[in-house]
């Protein structure tokens, strides 16, 4: 096996660098906030309640779960239209 060497300055590192990012600038990865789809743990950290709590919510049906099996999940807007639908009653 032949080995090879390179060699490089800094200032062509540092042009490669830019030239990646320059490319790479527009693909910014989408921020954990905005992210619909969301599992128990973070649908019941967004409701602000504990897990068996969460648990009990979705059993009463407050909360609608969707996907089959052990790959269940929850909409980011269903809940929050739900805490506001319990907020909106609990005013009245």
């Amino acid at each position: 096996m032949e080995k090879v060497m390179i060699y490089t300055t800094a200032d062509e590192i540092a042009a490669g660098l830019k030239k990646f990012l320059k490319e790479h600038e527009h693909q910014k990865p989408e921020p954990e906030f905005t992210k619909e789809r969301l599992n128990r743990n973070e649908a019941a950290k967004l409701a602000g309640v504990s897990l068996p709590t969460f648990a009990k919510m979705v059993k009463a049906l407050l909360f609608p779960e969707h996907g089959f099996g052990r790959k269940k999940f929850y909409l980011k807007s269903e809940i929050i239209s739900a805490l506001k639908n319990v907020a909106d009653q609990k005013e009245k």
